[in-house]
């Protein structure tokens, strides 16, 4: 797990509930730049708050984050990218063959995917096979997070062993989301189950929890992070 890459950032000015405009990306990308993120991929919520966005407006999103960034001085690799809501629409996207907005890892494309948050998970491992048969690698946001929501950690474990890449929530590690999150993801990330780590940041505010989380996962696992 690389802190330099943040994978999930809500940094598209008005896109979402994330940054209210280019005053506050710049604030946020500038302080993830001072926590050592070199890479920042702005995952705007798709399917979820409205939001429908074809993969080409999410890529020309990034394109104009990284040129605020570039007349603002911080040095910040910007990936284009999306969080992927699971639920009826992004099985139609998935049926249909719809472009994703996806990134590359390890010479593959993947893309993001949370699944609500207000119900049971469900669809988890049929989502992973029809994204597999489309040649996409799949990434779970914040796996942890689900753990209140019908998720054992024996449901976590055939998920990641069927394929499913995760991506943590880093200010999960110091009760960002309750504390049954926190010890899922102090869990997982024992187990070494995590791929990726995300900021999930929303507003500035949000640097100073980061910054903790950093320093906790450092001390979690002295070596293991870059």
């Amino acid at each position: 797990m690389d802190l330099g890459i943040d994978l999930h950032a809500h940094l598209v000015p008005g896109a979402d509930d994330g940054s209210r405009g280019p005053v506050e990306t710049v604030e946020m990308a500038r302080g993830l730049a001072a926590l050592g993120v070199r890479r920042v991929h702005v995952t705007p919520h798709q399917f979820r708050y409205g939001n429908d966005f074809p993969a080409a407006e999410l890529s020309a999103m990034a394109g104009r984050v990284a040129e605020l960034l570039a007349a603002a001085r911080v040095p910040l690799e910007v990936v284009a990218g999306a969080e992927y809501c699971c639920g009826e629409r992004f099985v139609r996207a998935l049926e249909s063959n719809e472009e994703l907005c996806t990134f590359e890892h390890d010479g593959r494309p993947h893309v993001l995917v949370e699944f609500p948050l207000d119900r049971t998970v469900a669809g988890v491992r049929r989502v992973g096979h029809a994204l597999a048969w489309r040649g996409v690698g799949a990434v779970l946001a914040h796996p942890e997070r689900y753990a209140e929501l019908g998720a054992s950690l024996e449901r976590m474990h055939a998920w990641h062993e069927a394929g499913w890449l995760f991506q943590l929530n880093l200010g999960s590690l110091v009760g960002a989301h309750g504390g049954e999150a926190r010890a899922r993801a102090r869990r997982l990330c024992a187990e070494g189950r995590y791929a990726f780590a995300g900021s999930d940041i929303h507003r500035p505010w949000d640097l100073e929890r980061l910054r903790l989380s950093h320093a906790a996962l450092r001390e979690m696992v002295p070596g293991g992070v870059s």
